[in-house]
């Protein structure tokens, strides 16, 4: 499985989790500290329309609203959803050099670095919207792979600015799932 497959299949599993939100599973708790499931799904759309502005030019969230958690889901947040998985697919649809570098609101880095981290980003935040509404989901082989490789990175940087709780203890006979969430700083309720 490619990289931009890997991506639609996580963009994918977003959005069939929030067709199944009510209004009431919106203020319920996240397993991010502090945020309910409106703040968590307001900072993912923001993170996948800050990649997609890399691509498209359009225009994204600043890194203040990246990281804030406020809310811009307003009443649809199926449509607003929907309406950032789409352009981010159109962006990434565009990339035939995998190599380009692309400034990213984290800085510059080739488009197969910068795929990789928002494709972690929606896997580990659809894990945390399935928690909170009690629809727990496995991350299959390929994506188990890919958030090992990307996370491993990714997450040692980012601890130091409290993005990432500390890595929980998974345990020997932990899936793969466990072990990626738990090596985010996730409490691994499954």
């Amino acid at each position: 499985m490619n990289s931009l497959d890997l991506l639609q299949q996580a963009d994918k599993r977003l959005v069939d989790l929030v067709s199944t939100l009510s209004v009431s599973n919106l203020d319920a708790p996240s397993p991010c500290s502090g945020w309910s499931v409106r703040s968590l799904l307001s900072h993912t759309v923001a993170t996948i329309d800050a990649f997609a502005a890399a691509l498209d030019g359009q225009g994204g969230p600043t890194e203040q609203e990246l990281f804030s958690g406020a809310d811009i889901l307003g009443s649809a947040p199926l449509t607003v959803v929907e309406k950032s998985v789409d352009r981010s697919q159109q962006a990434w649809t565009t990339i035939t050099d995998w190599e380009r570098p692309i400034l990213t609101v984290i800085g510059e880095m080739p488009a197969r670095q910068a795929i990789g981290i928002i494709t972690y980003s929606t896997l580990i935040h659809s894990w945390d919207l399935a928690v909170a509404i009690g629809k727990p989901i496995h991350f299959d082989e390929a994506e188990a792979t890919l958030a090992e490789a990307v996370g491993s990175q990714l997450v040692p940087a980012l601890r130091p600015q409290d993005l990432f709780g500390p890595e929980v203890a998974a345990g020997a006979d932990a899936t793969p799932t466990q072990r990626v969430v738990a090596f985010a700083g996730r409490i691994n309720p499954l």
